[in-house]
């Protein structure tokens, strides 16, 4: 997959494409590919939701074959450049998932932060909250 933006970044290239990475990382999800996930993640990876914080190990090696996701849509994407080689994507979520037989479903906000390093992008934090 081509993810790179030329260094004057057009803002509407960038934002489709850290949606396009965000739609890989939940059909990772959905379609159990551990594989495509790690791909996906920076080296120094880290999530936040509200089962804890997890490193990139953890997440791969604790969380991901424990969640099973269902379903996940996303919403109101709005971008944010945080500098020459990162930027944010926040949006609004739909998702559904089981977790250690607890089936959970709701609305929710993302924030996944992007870093470049050798002209990819990589996620480096995703944050996911209930929407209040």
């Amino acid at each position: 997959m081509a993810d790179t933006v030329t260094p004057g970044r057009d803002i509407k290239q960038l934002k489709n494409l850290l949606l396009v990475l965000e739609h890989a990382r939940a059909d990772a999800w959905l379609r159990r590919d551990r594989r495509a996930l790690e791909a996906l993640l920076s080296p120094d990876f880290v999530e936040i939701n509200s089962l804890g914080r997890f490193d990139k190990t953890g997440l791969l090696d604790r969380l991901f074959p424990s969640l099973t996701l269902h379903g996940f849509t996303i919403g109101e994407p709005v971008l944010r450049i945080t500098g020459p080689d990162s930027a944010i994507i926040s949006y609004r979520c739909h998702e559904a998932f089981t977790v250690n037989g607890s089936r959970t479903e709701g609305d929710f906000n993302v924030t996944a932060t992007y870093t470049r390093h050798k002209n990819r992008y990589r996620l480096a934090v995703w944050e996911i909250q209930p929407v209040n």
